[in-house]
């Protein structure tokens, strides 16, 4: 049995697909798992247990007529392997014509799915009305279309990798982030303008926790591009300057550096999703989207945001230019949020 699963974005969407994928796997012990996602994600998909191969989708170099010759590879590549089943759990036109071009007598998908995706599947998926959580939906899609029992778990893990774990205990203790009370993490960037609180809010809250919890270590998650943001964070803090440890690490790497966080104050992005699936407390912050539909998935997390009547407009700008949905927050009410997070884990 060969089967493909089809998410080549984004990171958070892509953590969200882990738990649908350990139950195909459950349902085929024995099964070829394979998956299809955007370069940038390889080494984080690689990660999973269940998934026996990846295959690299290089979107952005693809555009380039010079490079079309690879399109054709990529194509060859996957009618091939003979594939019996596929499942697209990106629902685009894009992804769809993956599944299509594998040839495979079954391709499953969302009958919902945008752009007339589903048009290309040969067995589309009704949701029901009471599931909204992206997790959920992708459960609900494996369930159904593969006749899984609820009696077969939903989990799945990060198996800890070796060298990882050895970047990560070198970077704690190099930045002396080790030897406090508590490590919190901090995730004060995101792609949308609309999802981002303010660099000096979160400095706020940071001076709040540290005021209350003297000993706590900080540090501050994001990419390359987003190293300003950071920056901006700690030009703002008056105590317990967090350390900028933005585009310094690889997925893996991050993934342990969460993993030995006690809690992550963050925007609704991708790092959220992962310290979620590591069962790390998180205080998520939202704006224009709904936490039901993509918040931290889960239990010991807590979400805040404000009160807008467009709220959620799921706009990458405010289309009222006031964004009450971010500025309605309270910072004092956050920390103390992440002060009994700490205590909890403590």
């Amino acid at each position: 049995m060969n089967i493909l699963i089809v998410k080549p974005s984004s990171l958070g969407d892509i953590v969200h697909t882990f738990p649908a994928v350990h139950l195909v796997r459950c349902r085929y012990p024995d099964a070829t798992i394979v998956w299809v996602v955007n370069e940038a994600y390889v080494d984080l998909v690689g990660l999973s247990p269940d998934v026996d191969e990846v295959i690299p989708f290089h979107r952005k170099d693809w555009v380039h007529p010079a490079r079309w010759g690879e399109v054709l590879d990529f194509v060859r590549e996957l009618r091939e392997r003979k594939f019996d089943i596929v499942i697209d759990f990106q629902g685009l036109l894009r992804s769809a014509c993956i599944a299509l071009v594998t040839g495979a007598p079954r391709r499953i998908g969302f009958r919902a799915a945008r752009e007339f995706a589903s048009l290309l599947y040969t067995e589309k998926i009704l949701l029901p009305a009471n599931v909204f959580h992206a997790v959920d939906k992708n459960l609900f899609l494996v369930r159904s279309a593969l006749e899984i029992g609820d009696n077969v778990g939903d989990d799945s893990v990060f198996p800890p990798q070796h060298d990882a774990v050895k970047q990560a205990e070198r970077l704690l203790r190099a930045n002396e982030l080790t030897g406090g009370s508590a490590i919190m993490a901090i995730a004060p960037a995101a792609r949308w303008p609309s999802k981002a609180y303010a660099s000096d809010f979160f400095a706020r809250v940071i001076s709040f926790v540290a005021d209350k919890e003297p000993g706590v270590r900080c540090w501050l998650v994001g990419t390359e591009d987003e190293i300003p943001v950071g920056d901006k964070v700690i030009q703002s803090c008056a105590d317990c300057c967090p350390v900028n440890l933005m585009g310094a690490v690889n997925l893996p790497t991050l993934i342990e550096l969460l993993r030995r966080s006690d809690v992550l104050l963050t925007n609704d992005t991708g790092p959220m999703h992962l310290a979620a699936a590591l069962h790390v407390p998180v205080i998520a912050l939202f704006g224009p989207t709904d936490p039901a539909l993509t918040g931290p998935y889960g239990k010991g997390h807590l979400v805040f945001h404000g009160s807008c009547s467009h709220w959620p407009c799921f706009e990458k700008k405010c289309p009222v230019m006031q964004q009450t949905c971010i500025t309605e927050v309270s910072e004092e009410e956050v920390a103390k949020s992440v002060l009994n997070s700490l205590g909890r884990h403590s």
